[in-house]
């Protein structure tokens, strides 16, 4: 029941970051490096956007995640780091 994307970051590859959408619970998820960083309730439809942050060689990385519904039934979900969008892979 629950959609998972998991990125490896290429320009820093030792962190990753999840991002689960969970129909059941009805609840986003972002975690970055194994922790939990953000959850929101998506009760109703609408765009839900999770933000974090991770230090990487003593710079602070930001990192966006967004939940957009696309036509009826379907979402787009996007994920940025430092402003700049990466490729999701789902997991199964």
């Amino acid at each position: 029941m629950a959609t998972r994307y998991l990125l490896k970051i290429h320009s820093v590859p030792e962190h990753t970051i999840e991002f689960i959408r969970n129909t059941f619970t009805k609840t986003l998820k972002l975690i970055i490096d194994g922790k939990e960083a953000d959850r929101v309730s998506c009760l109703l439809p609408g765009q839900r956007t999770l933000r974090a942050n991770f230090v990487h060689g003593g710079v602070p990385r930001g990192v966006v995640a967004t939940s957009v519904p696309h036509r009826l039934l379907w979402t787009k979900e996007t994920i940025e780091v430092d402003g700049q969008a990466l490729t999701l892979t789902r997991m199964h």
